[in-house]
């Protein structure tokens, strides 16, 4: 049954005489005023009411307290424990939730986690962010005209795998679901197979491998994880999770090699190349939803917009200096590249009417593609281009060739201006005498090559696209380019706070679900602190 209360009408009398002065203005001045004054009215408490009876069932706790306190958990990272520990005791929670009863005072555990299993599974984290950090905006009058965007890694609770491993633990945890769910299937599997891979006891334990030994261990792991396939895919353990995650390692790790007829008894298992395997597979059954990167390493990739402003006035500041918010959070696969998820931060932004005059990012979001949409939205996208593949094993680029206004050449490094030149809408090209090419002490290097067809002459063709690259190279060198970009760094002390004060370094959790719930909260955690900070 729906429980809401009227918080529209004030207090007659001060809810907290004993207080102090002093204690009272630091309660004033601390997150819990921010929350309470800005924030408390503005939860999507109407997103949780089809969700319950209006007179059927019991009483529900009051929805403002509820989605206060599971956004306060993760203000401060604390366990469920400590969490029911803070809402009864803590005289802080109590002036931010406007705790009024004693029966809003307490949370059994089995509740609070009742209330963040449907959180998550209604996506109301993301509302819940866009939302409050909407309001806070308007009402510190936060400038969203100037932004910057940059991406940072998170792993999960879960250790590094080998690929022994990762098929040792996933044949553990099929086993252990099917004895919870299906003991009578559970007891067709063979007795060895528990002993070496669950009880991990005895001789031939895959624990006790050696590392000489892993790649032959590989192998009978494999046949191992194609047997339980067979024997159970036509059972109804084949719904489980743990076999569905079964099948899924086997086809990523292992080339299943069929026998005559497609007779499946004589079917083996071989490892897969590293090259062969898929770079988004599963690399531990604790969290299939963890992808890998080489740069990277293991783990999921968060996407960070926030507002910035240049504060560098030597005459010093006019008036309290408006706090630097979080507009934007994405929580994808290690696996995407960082340049393919700013389409999707723009439309949010556009949606919300926070729309950047300037957004600022590093190298991976200046893509000819992404300029050209932020261009489509008004936005002035400043982001250096990506450095050259020729430059960094020394060779000579387009970048060292001098271009006029249409992207032609009209000098070489070494100052030889070309026979001629001609341009395509898809190519560009710039001829030069060959002999005198020949002579240069730069032709090792050179990306001129000898025409095939002409034996005196050498051609070097490129694209209209790095011509423009080239252009905007050049101007990345200006002062103009230097002074707007060098404020994108301010964004790195955003990522350590959200990692270090804000503890996404150190999660507890796993999953895609809740990793997005968790960064989702956090960042409008830290959105608050910089509130509180500005009106301390």
């Amino acid at each position: 049954m729906i429980t809401l209360r009227d918080r529209r009408t004030g207090d007659l009398f001060d809810r907290w005489p004993e207080l102090g002065e002093k204690r009272r203005r630091l309660l004033d001045r601390c997150w819990a005023e921010v929350f309470r004054h800005h924030l408390l009215d503005e939860l999507p408490i109407e997103e949780l009411l089809p969700h319950f009876d209006e007179r059927m069932g019991r009483p529900s706790k009051d929805f403002h307290i509820v989605i206060g306190v599971l956004l306060l958990q993760q203000l401060h990272d604390l366990s469920d424990a400590a969490t029911v520990e803070a809402l009864a005791f803590n005289m802080a929670w109590h002036h931010a939730l406007d705790v009024r009863t004693e029966a809003d005072c307490y949370f059994c555990e089995k509740t609070l986690r009742n209330y963040r299993r449907l959180f998550i599974a209604q996506g109301l984290d993301e509302v819940l962010f866009r939302r409050l950090t909407d309001r806070l905006v308007r009402a510190f009058a936060v400038d969203t005209s100037r932004q910057r965007m940059d991406s940072t890694a998170l792993r999960s609770a879960m250790r590094s795998l080998t690929r022994l491993g990762i098929v040792v633990e996933t044949i553990s945890k099929f086993t252990r679901e099917l004895e919870r769910f299906h003991p009578a299937l559970h007891a067709l599997v063979d007795r060895d197979l528990v002993r070496r891979y669950v009880d991990r006891e005895g001789p031939g334990c895959f624990a006790n491998t050696a590392p000489s030994a892993s790649k032959r261990r590989l192998d009978e792991a494999g046949q191992d994880l194609l047997h339980l396939r067979e024997q159970f895919r036509t059972t109804v353990a084949a719904d489980l999770p743990g076999y569905v995650l079964l099948v899924q390692v086997l086809h990523e790790q292992f080339e299943i090699t069929e026998g005559q007829d497609d007779d499946t008894s004589s079917a083996i298992a071989l490892p897969r190349k590293p090259g062969e395997m898929p770079c988004d597979g599963i690399s531990s059954p604790a969290d299939p939803d963890a992808s890998y990167n080489a740069h990277r390493g293991l783990g999921y990739m968060a996407q960070i917009v926030e507002t910035y402003a240049e504060d560098d006035d030597p005459a010093g500041p006019t008036g309290p200096r408006p706090p630097d918010l979080i507009t934007h959070v994405a929580v994808h696969k290690m696996t995407v590249h960082d340049g393919h998820r700013v389409p999707d931060a723009l439309d949010d932004l556009a949606d919300r009417s926070l729309t950047p005059k300037m957004l600022l990012a590093d190298s991976h979001y200046g893509s000819a593609d992404n300029m050209a949409l932020a261009q489509g939205h008004a936005i002035d996208l400043v982001a250096p281009a990506r450095t050259a593949k020729g430059c960094s094993s020394g060779r000579l680029t387009l970048e060292d060739f001098s271009l006029d206004e249409d992207g032609l050449v009209v000098r070489c490094p070494n100052g030889v201006s070309p026979v001629s030149t001609s341009a395509a809408p898809a190519k560009l090209q710039a001829r030069f005498d060959l002999a005198i090419c020949r002579q240069c002490p730069n032709r090792k290097r050179c990306p001129v090559r000898a025409d095939s067809r002409d034996g005196l002459i050498a051609r070097f063709q490129y694209t209209p696209a790095r011509a423009e690259n080239q252009k905007r190279r050049l101007y990345e060198s200006s002062d103009v380019f230097r002074e707007a970009y060098r404020w994108r760094a301010g964004i790195e002390a955003t990522m350590s706070r959200l990692k270090h004060q804000m503890n996404l370094a150190r999660l507890r959790i796993r999953g895609m679900p809740v990793m997005r719930y968790t960064v989702n909260l956090r960042a409008l955690g830290l959105n608050i602190r910089r509130c509180a900070a500005v009106q301390a």
